[in-house]
This record gives C-alpha cells, sequence and structure tokens, in this order.
C-alpha cells in the first residue's frame, strides 16, 4: 500500500510539475528562471547573473496575476537569493527560503531541491532539519532526479569538510555509506586527501575502491590518479588507472567529465593529449550545465580547437553562460570581448567596467581586474 502511495505522488508530481511548465516564458521566467529547472519556461539564467531588484518585481507581478503558479514563486525565491548572494542582502535569504517553501509545499520538484539546503544548513532562519532536507530531496526525485541527486551530492561533499555539521548530518552520511551509497562514500574519502598519515591514505584508497565500485564516477577517477602514481599504499599500474578514467567518463557527473577533459587536453596521467576527445567531453558537461565545462568549451571555440571551428559568437554565449553561475574566468573573458570588440558585441571599455564592476561584488578577480585598468 506504501508503494502504491508512493507511486500515485510522484505521478501527481509530475502532472503538478508539468502543468506549472505550461504557457509562454513570463518576464519573470527571462529574469530568474533557473536553467536548470526541468520545467522552466525560457532559458534560465544562472544565479549570479539574475538583476534582483528588476527580477524581484517582475516576479512579485507575475505570480500575483498567477498565485497558483508554483514556478513564479520558486524564480521569486531566486531572485531574493540573487540578492542575498550578489548584492550582499543577507535579510533577503529569509524571503527566499520562504517563496521556494510555498512552491515546495505545492509539490514543485525545482523549489524542493533548493529547499533541501536550506533545511540542511539552516539558512534563511528555518531551524536546521536534516531529516527534512532529506525527505524533500526524496519527494523531488520523482521527476527531478538529476538535479535531486547532484543536490544531495553537494551536501554529502560539503558536511564532511564542515567542522561546524552537526553529529545527525554525519549520521545520516555514514549510514548511506554504510548501506552501499557511492555518493556517501566518496563524501567520506574527501576530508581524507588532506591527511598525510599512511592509515588516512589507506582508509582513503578503500573508501575510493568501494566507492568507484557502486558506480561513483569521481571516485573512479581519483583513484585513477591514485594508481598512475601509485601512491596509498597502491602499486603503480597505469592500466588500471586507464580503466579507471574510462570508467570515470562512462559515468553521469559532469564535474567528471570537466576534469578528465582537462587531463585529455593536457595529456596528463597517462592519457594521450587528445583535444577533440577534450572538446567531446567539455561540450558533453557543458550540456548538462557546468560552469567550469562551460568556460573550458568557450576556449576551445575560442581559438578554434579540437576540431571546432573558431566561433567567437559562440565563445560568447558559454562565457555568458559559465558567468551567470559565477565563473570568475568566464567573467574576465566576457569583460575582454566587451572591451576590445569581440564575439559580438561593440568595443566598449565603459560596459566593460560595469559589467566587471557588478561582479566584483562577489568575484575577487573582477576586482583585480578593474584595478589593473585603473577603473575602481
Amino acid at each position: 500500500m506504501q508503494a502504491c502511495r508512493t507511486i500515485v505522488a510522484g505521478l501527481f508530481g509530475l502532472l503538478l510539475a508539468g502543468a506549472a511548465s505550461a504557457g509562454e516564458p513570463t518576464e519573470c521566467d527571462r529574469l530568474a528562471g533557473s536553467p536548470t529547472d526541468p520545467n522552466r519556461a525560457g532559458a534560465g539564467i544562472g544565479l549570479y547573473g539574475i538583476q534582483a531588484a528588476e527580477a524581484i518585481l517582475a516576479c512579485e507581478r507575475a505570480s500575483a496575476a498567477d498565485p497558483s503558479n508554483p514556478r513564479l514563486l520558486f524564480n521569486l525565491g531566486r531572485a531574493h537569493d540573487a540578492s542575498s548572494l550578489v548584492d550582499k542582502r543577507p535579510d533577503q535569504k529569509a524571503e527566499a527560503g520562504r517563496n521556494f517553501k510555498v512552491a515546495a509545499d505545492q509539490g514543485y520538484p525545482a523549489a524542493q531541491v533548493a529547499l533541501a539546503a536550506f533545511y540542511w544548513y539552516g539558512w534563511g532562519g528555518l531551524q536546521r532539519d536534516t531529516g527534512q532536507a532529506m525527505h524533500l530531496l526524496a519527494k523531488a526525485m520523482a521527476s527531478d532526479t538529476k538535479e535531486a541527486n547532484a543536490q544531495r551530492q553537494n551536501l554529502f561533499g560539503d558536511t564532511t569538510f564542515n567542522p561546524d555539521a552537526n553529529e545527525t548530518q554525519i549520521r545520516i552520511i555514514k549510514d548511506a555509506a554504510d548501506a552501499g551509497d557511492a555518493d556517501a562514500l566518496y563524501a567520506l574519502s574527501l576530508p581524507l586527501n588532506l591527511s598525510a598519515g599512511p592509515d588516512a591514505q589507506a582508509e582513503l584508497a578503500r573508501l575510493l575502491h568501494k566507492a568507484a565500485a557502486h558506480g561513483s564516477a569521481p571516485a573512479a577517477r581519483d583513484l585513477a590518479r591514485l594508481y598512475f602514481r601509485g601512491s596509498h599504499g597502491l602499486a603503480k599500474n597505469p592500466e588500471e588507472s586507464s580503466r579507471l578514467f574510462q570508467q570515470a567518463v562512462d559515468g553521469d557527473d559532469p564535474q567528471t567529465w570537466d576534469s578528465v577533459a582537462m587531463l585529455y587536453e593536457r595529456g596528463n596521467f597517462g592519457l594521450p593529449k587528445d583535444e577533440k576527445q577534450a572538446a567531446r567531453l567539455y561540450q558533453q558537461a557543458s550540456n548538462e550545465g557546468n560552469a567550469s565545462a562551460q568556460y573550458d568549451l568557450a576556449r576551445f571555440y575560442e581559438e578554434g580547437k579540437g576540431g571546432l571551428p573558431r566561433d567567437a559568437r559562440e565563445a560568447a554565449r558559454l562565457y555568458g553562460l559559465a558567468a551567470d553561475q559565477g565563473n570568475s574566468n568566464a567573467v574576465l573573458a566576457l569583460a575582454r570581448y566587451m572591451a576590445e570588440g569581440g564575439g559580438g558585441f561593440e568595443a566598449s571599455k565603459a560596459r566593460a567596467v560595469a559589467y566587471l564592476r557588478r561582479a566584483a561584488r562577489w568575484s575577487t578577480r573582477a576586482k583585480d581586474e578593474l584595478a589593473r585598468m585603473g577603473a575602481q
């Protein structure tokens, strides 16, 4: 009976999400929609690219006109979250959480994924509730599996590095690891990279072996590096290293695709220098919204590498996508295009300076570039 209820709830969530995504994109969608929301209307925009004041006003108006649409409430939450992050308005975090909760209570998967982090960390005035965070992610799995899994992986990984993590959080991760959960096993391995003792190194290798055996792509990548070096108590084994790198790229983790692509680009860790393979993996990860891969793929288009045509406009588009997700390298590359007149921009130092000044609110590299230009 419980399984039947779960299936019905999942189907209801899918129907609700489909209804919420129907219709033409609003100004709210254009200014604050998430590019990773499977029920978005329009392309969406990265959190760092949101012009918060304008987006909040547009989403308040859209939500008032269509109060039963949880997508618009979720977008409004993102606009407030951007104000908290980019404009350094901590009071806006609570507004973001409030809107995410209303949308999540209506069964909107992207809001459930976002709200899970608020409960996990106790953001926006919400009481820290790790059980509720996991419950929300489990509900979101029915129709937004990819983002729910990515959020869970991020929460686990961040927590094992966090000295303020509480006992309940660590217990959830350890219990999942004991049950053979690949993401939990990999998360437990991460802080061991900072330990030089032989016991810690042996435990790191053990956890990576177990996580890779259960399907963790980043664990397979990290283990491949250890076998190539012959470190952490493992005998040097280039063949096993090569096999594990292949296992890593056969997985479903965009960050792993990007990092292995960089190894192919440079010819590191026993992988041949292969720019076409690097371009393929950068493209694969970029298509999944990985900001680092979007930046790397933009470089390839700018330089005409990896069998790709030299295409400054496509490079500028990708730099813009990565910059809107907070990639400082992409911010500098896009500002260069603006100043010099590349990628379809008319040359305008003033436009580049204005762009860098906004980015400098969160990017120290943008601030340093303004100083170099004498434009602070």
